[in-house]
This record gives structure tokens, C-alpha cells and sequence, in this order.
């Protein structure tokens, strides 16, 4: 690859709402995933605290990887995985909580789009969303 591959950081001057995400399976190393998710938590909150693009911060990103949709899909997309992946923990309901009361002002009820991508998560959400309902739904059946 002859293309330059410089490295960025986020942090609170230079926030990245929508790099700050991760999840990994549990059931290949559950000590590693745990550690996985204490990290996502740490991530999720960091990235809510400091709200922004990556692509505005990081002069250089721009012309790679510019984003469309903003860091409000991430956000949302980041706090429901979450929920789902702490099923057996106490901030689980904050979680759900966050992604209900914010997907309004997020945009992920105004979105109406088909397309799901790096940048644009949208689409996805919904379905997520769907199908986290409909699996509370089965569980108080």
C-alpha cells in the first residue's frame, strides 16, 4: 500500500464520538470480553461526555474518511449493542434508557434511509432497535 497510514487520537479537544465503539463475542474468551466491554463502557461514555466528528478534529481523516451521518448514529448504535451485551448488569436499563430518550434529538426516527455502512448506521439502528423490543416483549410473555 504506497498510501501514507498515519495514526490519530480522540480525546477531549479533539472529540471522535463516532470511532469510539466496540463489542466483541463472548462466548470465544469471556475473560478477554469482558475486558472488551468494561472498555466499550469506558468508550461509550467518553464519547458522550466529548460529542464531535472525528473528520472535524482530525484535519487529516477528512479526506479519507469523511462522515455523512455525524456521531449521533454511533452513539445510539454504541448504547443499544451495550444494552444488549450487559443483559446481566445493572446499568443495562441505563443503556436502553439513553438510547430510547435520545433517538429523537440523535435522529434515528428522522433518518429514513436503507443503506447501512461505516458511516451511516441508521438503518441498522432501527432493526437493532426492533429487535431489542422484540425480545423484551418475548421475555415478558
Amino acid at each position: 500500500m504506497t498510501t501514507s497510514r498515519r495514526a490519530f487520537k480522540v480525546d477531549e479537544e479533539n472529540p471522535g464520538s463516532n470511532v469510539a465503539a466496540s463489542i466483541v463475542f463472548r462466548r470465544t474468551n469471556p475473560h478477554y470480553s469482558h475486558l472488551l466491554l468494561e472498555h466499550a463502557q469506558q468508550l461509550f461514555e467518553f464519547s458522550d461526555k466529548y460529542r464531535g466528528n472525528y473528520d472535524k478534529s482530525i484535519e487529516g481523516a477528512k479526506g479519507y474518511y469523511s462522515s455523512v451521518s455525524g456521531y449521533m448514529d454511533e452513539l445510539l448504535w454504541e448504547a443499544f449493542w451495550l444494552y444488549r451485551a450487559t443483559d446481566n448488569n445493572s446499568s443495562n436499563s441505563n443503556y436502553l434508557n439513553y438510547g430510547i430518550q435520545n433517538s429523537n434529538s440523535l435522529g434515528v426516527i428522522t433518518w429514513a434511509l436503507t443503506e447501512f455502512s461505516w458511516d451511516v448506521k441508521y438503518a441498522g439502528l432501527q432493526i437493532l432497535a426492533a429487535m431489542l423490543f422484540f425480545l423484551e416483549r418475548l421475555c415478558y410473555m
